[in-house]
């Protein structure tokens, strides 16, 4: 008898430890690739130390389960792209894959939780003297539901496909002359940034084109759609967080949308973001946001997400007021906590997986410090009226024409509201999270033009200022 319980015990504790492990799946996927040229040779772990993938909720009580492959990364991961993308004997690139960071988990958040994915690595090309660095790729996925854990074998097929199609662009000469490696160098490799997904990216090199950017690779190469006909649109936000609104007031938010001015439709499906020639706009939560540069990549100031504890209090407050009737009971669901759901909130655009997130994050490059903006009007807007210059509704100056004013900001990753005219009915407003490592320049526009401002490159910022401290003179 004591033998069966112990046996029993032991079996139910063998159980108990293999339900805290979730074992990532792939055998029902396929990869979703157009390039048919390449070949997967082997799937290599490079992650420094190779850290847990994540963490993930199953079940009605929330249980936590670790993410993991049943045989390991490397032997899984070279079996599913064997198997969708094998070797070819000739006319073809043989690849392959070193895994430099992979997260998959979940966040809980009310009656929803969000299922998150994010892939990097580095993509060698194997020739007859070893292994080339092709490019660093990246990608990540999310999707919201009631229970998420099924999607992410679905999210990580994605991923792959995501980060194996960004070769489709390689320059192979250039590749063949990148120094060789063996394959047991691979994992402590530190490929140049020449090729690497995000550094260097010609979004960083040129100006941004006009167009609608499908996905985040369209926006890494400057390289959207440019032939779809298409508006950008003014249009009124409504907030039910009655700070929101009054910290939103005056700032303009658009979209764009397809067709002509005289025939135009909706917002076209399926965009990323989109450029106006001039300013790049991320799409964020059904919203379009402008995109601020800082050195090698980028941020935003969008919407906070919805107050939890604002909501919880609501609840609550709802909850004793069915409690107890009459007047007392409508009294008592009332909550006097202000909802910060919407309010300006900085975020960070991660240029190897296209990942959005709170700024400043766990992977900030930049280093706290004193941001500067230079806020200048061209001396050909002489007679029009001075402007006067407000930072989070403090009075900063005032700008005639061929002035400019110098604006310190030292609150690192916080958002800056900038308005212009006369307070409290200044207009327009925006917000911005300034570049702390350079110089930031802000051209205000004639009156009459259809942009008010237009944020300028360091270079071109600093000529012109030069040219008005030469007219003042």
């Amino acid at each position: 008898m004591k033998t069966f319980l112990l046996a029993a015990l032991l079996a139910s504790t063998s159980l108990a430890a293999r339900a805290q492990t979730y074992y990532l799946d792939l055998t029902n996927q396929a990869l979703t690739l157009s390039d048919n040229t390449l070949g997967v040779e082997k799937v290599v772990d490079g992650r420094a130390g190779q850290p847990p993938i994540g963490i993930v909720y199953r079940g009605l009580n929330g249980k936590s389960a670790a993410v993991a492959f049943r045989q390991g990364l490397e032997t899984e991961l070279t079996s599913f792209l064997q198997i969708q993308l094998p070797v070819r004997a000739a006319g073809g690139h043989t690849v392959v894959l070193c895994v430099r960071s992979l997260h998959i988990g979940e966040i809980m958040g009310g009656k929803k939780q969000q299922a998150i994915a994010e892939l990097t690595a580095d993509v060698y090309e194997h020739l007859a003297d070893g292994y080339h660095f092709v490019r660093g790729v990246g990608a990540h996925a999310s999707a919201y539901g009631y229970e998420t854990t099924g999607r992410h074998a679905g999210h990580l097929t994605q991923l792959l496909s995501q980060c194996l199609g960004q070769t489709t662009d390689a320059d192979w000469a250039t590749v063949a002359r990148q120094p060789a490696r063996t394959m047991a160098q691979l994992p402590a490799d530190a490929p140049a940034a020449l090729g690497t997904a995000g550094r260097g990216a010609a979004i960083l090199r040129e100006a941004p084109r006009r167009g609608l950017y499908y996905r985040f690779e369209h926006f890494l190469t400057n390289r959207p759609d440019t032939v779809s006909p298409f508006l950008v649109d003014t249009i009124r936000r409504r907030y039910k967080s009655a700070l929101a609104a009054a910290q939103w007031l005056r700032v303009a938010r658009v979209r764009p949308l397809a067709g002509s001015a005289a025939h135009h439709g909706g917002v076209p499906p399926d965009l990323w973001g989109f450029s106006d020639g001039q300013q790049v706009y991320v799409l964020h939560d059904k919203q379009f946001f402008p995109l601020m540069r800082q050195g090698s990549f980028f941020t935003f100031v969008g919407e906070a997400l919805d107050d939890q504890l604002y909501a919880a209090a609501q609840a609550q407050s709802q909850s004793k007021g069915m409690m107890i009737a009459g007047a007392v009971g409508a009294a008592l669901a009332q909550t006097y906590i202000p909802d910060h759901s919407a309010e300006p909130t900085a975020y960070g655009l991660d240029m190897r997986t296209g990942a959005i997130a709170p700024y400043p994050g766990a992977h900030t490059s930049v280093q706290a410090d004193t941001a500067y903006i230079y806020v200048y009007r061209p001396a050909q807007v002489a007679g029009a009226p001075p402007l006067k210059v407000y930072v989070d509704g403090h009075e900063m100056g005032t700008l005639g024409a061929g002035q400019y004013l110098e604006l310190p900001w030292a609150r690192f990753g916080k958002p800056l509201q900038l308005c212009l005219g006369s307070w409290p009915v200044a207009k327009p407003c925006q917000f911005v999270v300034p570049n702390a490592v350079r110089l930031n320049y802000l051209k205000v526009n004639e009156p009459a033009a259809p942009q008010p401002w237009q944020w300028m490159t360091p270079a071109q910022g600093s000529a012109d200022l030069d040219e008005l401290d030469k007219r003042a003179r």
